[in-house]
């Protein structure tokens, strides 16, 4: 071919037809600017298909994430609905008269249920890669976008929360819960561990239930707030797993 533009050239400028020549060679640079434009589009078209390709593979990871984190957020909320109920269960047995314990298993599992909050948050991995790796704008939906910042936004200010006071009111819990314990030989005596307390523990609380209620009533009210924050983590996932579903490409 290029041969074949050769020889053109040289027949043009041996008969000396400039005009002629002039006029090829300008033809000559508009086919190789085409051809440099048609080249510019390919590598632009498979580079689309490459990036399409990409943001269909984080979507649904994304989605995957998402679902793992509503299951978290699930577990977590019937948790603190167990702990809410059980912390209300103690406090309406110490407010009687005379408080009879029936069932001492049940007792303790309440008992210690008002002590078992702690720390819940994990990064989530796609979305900080995502975040961090500038990745992010492969994501074309900008609508899925805003949900996702709104819903990592509302997971750190609760997990920020969390870490605060219920983590700060349980560690008060768990303090009194040592002082207390600390009047028996139960928690010093391995031979004890993962048995039931015994009975001057359970005269020992009974003794403290004043500072017990103080503090429980505190842990029934941030897990009472904690039921709804995790219903509202809940509900802004699924919105987002709508959202980012909507852009997933049927493989059927």
């Amino acid at each position: 071919m290029l041969k074949f533009f050769r020889r053109i050239r040289q027949h043009l400028l041996s008969e000396n037809k400039l005009s002629k020549y002039s006029f090829y060679a300008i033809g000559e640079i508009l086919l190789v600017v085409i051809g440099i434009l048609i080249a510019l589009q390919i590598n632009n078209w498979n580079n689309e298909r490459n990036n399409d390709k990409i943001e269909q593979q984080y979507i649904a990871r994304l989605v995957n994430e998402l679902k793992k984190e509503i299951k978290t957020y699930e577990r977590l909320r019937d948790g603190f609905e167990r702990q809410n109920q059980s912390v209300q269960n103690l406090l309406a047995l110490w407010k009687e008269d005379n408080p009879v314990v029936k069932d001492t298993t049940k007792f303790w599992n309440e008992f210690f249920a008002g002590s078992g909050a702690g720390p819940w948050h994990k990064e989530p991995v796609i979305w900080t890669q995502l975040v961090q790796s500038g990745e992010l704008k492969l994501i074309d939906d900008q609508e899925a976008i805003e949900a996702l910042f709104t819903h990592y936004a509302d997971v750190k200010s609760t997990a920020d929360n969390y870490r605060e006071y219920p983590t700060q009111t349980t560690n008060e819990a768990r303090k009194l819960i040592a002082t207390t314990f600390a009047e028996t030989d139960f928690l010093l005596n391995p031979a004890r561990r993962g048995r039931k307390p015994p009975s001057e523990a359970l005269d020992a609380v009974f003794l403290n239930k004043d500072q017990y209620r103080v503090i429980f009533v505190r842990v029934a009210i941030i897990a009472s707030i904690h039921i709804g924050s995790m219903e509202q983590l809940i509900e802004s996932a699924q919105n987002a797993i709508e959202l980012l579903e909507k852009n997933l490409e049927n493989d059927d």
